[in-house]
This record gives structure tokens, sequence and C-alpha cells, in this order.
């Protein structure tokens, strides 16, 4: 049997968490719709070719195709961290293209890593002016961070492309997004969870209420029965 108190409190902890949980249900939706959105987007321009004083001239030039010209930075190459691919972890190998507007960051690929940490890709290097073509998209920032990694120039390894910091390794300015190669190669999207996740998480958060609701009405039936 339930007291007054009891029932009162057991009444405030279901709408408590019911607004959590429908709270959290509504913003899985509302990250569906935005991956819905982002994924248009990138199939109505990724073969839409930009200059890149064109892409400089845009506020969000994300997912657009650009062609662009220029001479690697020597020895700037980077190896972003943890990267997955197939199963297996690797890198993404960044390279600064110099350009008259700063450093261009591009994505040239994938690499595998190797056990011993202490060992990165031995990539061939570039000679000259290089012609490319790829599509924009936003520096890498990771989700989560558990501090700033301090940079070992000897290994050259990264764990994100955060503006400032690729500036202060580099040396120079950098533009505001990355050059990705290779995009029709291994049919890459700009989202690594898609739209159907989201509502898929969204319809457990408003089964989760329901199921709360239906505990507290069998606990309300038992204390008028008793």
């Amino acid at each position: 049997m339930l007291s007054i108190g009891k029932s009162g409190g057991l009444l405030v902890l279901t709408g408590v968490m019911t607004l959590l949980m429908i709270t959290m249900g509504i913003w899985q939706l509302s990250r569906a719709d935005e991956k819905r959105l982002l994924l248009q987007e990138w199939q109505q321009r990724r073969n839409i070719s930009l200059a890149l004083n064109e892409a400089l001239s845009m506020q969000t030039p994300f997912g657009y195709r650009l062609e662009v010209s220029g001479v690697y930075l020597a020895g700037g190459d980077l190896f972003l961290d943890n990267q997955i691919e197939s199963g297996r972890v690797g890198y993404r190998l960044i390279r600064p293209l110099q350009t008259r507007y700063g450093l261009l960051a591009v994505d040239t690929g994938w690499w595998p890593a190797d056990p011993d940490r202490r060992k990165l890709p031995q990539v061939p290097s570039p000679e000259g002016t290089v012609q490319l073509s790829g599509n924009i998209i936003r520096l890498y920032v990771p989700p989560l961070s558990l501090g700033e990694v301090p940079f070992e120039p000897r290994l050259r390894r990264v764990s994100g492309l955060e503006q400032i910091r690729i500036e202060q390794i580099w040396g120079q300015q950098a533009l505001p997004f990355v050059l990705k190669l290779g995009v029709e190669k291994d049919d890459w999207q700009p989202v690594v969870m898609g739209p159907e996740r989201h509502i898929g998480y969204a319809v457990q958060w408003f089964a989760m209420t329901l199921a709360i609701w239906v505990a507290a009405a069998w606990c309300y039936r038992r204390r008028d029965e008793a």
C-alpha cells in the first residue's frame, strides 16, 4: 500500500522522467531532420565545382567540389588518428597545400596503422605543383576530448583538425575547411550516423516513457486495491 507521501513522490518522479525522455526523443527527431537535410545538401552539391575564391566567399561551402592547384608544404604531413575503415584502425593522411589564400588541409586518404604505435605509415611525398579535385568538408573536431594532447613533431600525429591547432603546427594561416580526395571511390558521406538511427533512438525514448506510465499505473492500481 502506497502512502499519500509516497504516492505523490511517485507521481513527481514519473512526471520528471517523462519530461526528460520526451525531450530526448524530440531531440533525436530533430537530429534526424538535420542529418536528412545534410545528406540532401550533399547529394545536390557534390558534383557542382567551385574555384577556391568562390568557396571562401561562401558561408557554408561544404559539399561542393573544389578544383585547386598548389604545392604541398614540405614536412607538413599530419596523421589524423583513430580513423576506422573496414573495421581496421588507421590514419587519415592530411597534407597542407600552399595556396594564395593560406594553407588548405587536404585529406589524401586512409592508411593502416602499425601495431607498434611508434611507427607511422611510409607514404610517398609528391614534388612540384599538384592539380587536385575533391569535395569540401568541415574541419574534423572530435566530439569528446579529455584535454589537449601535446603534439610531437617526430610522430606528426593529431587527434583533430581544429583550425587554431593546425595553424600552430604549420606556422601559417589555414583555411576553414578540408579538401577530401577520393569521395567517388569510397562513396563517402558527411554523416557517421544516419537519420534512421536517430529515429530508432527516438522510438526507444518514447517507448520507455510509455513503460514508465504503465508501471506507475500498475502501482496506483495496487494501492487502490489494497
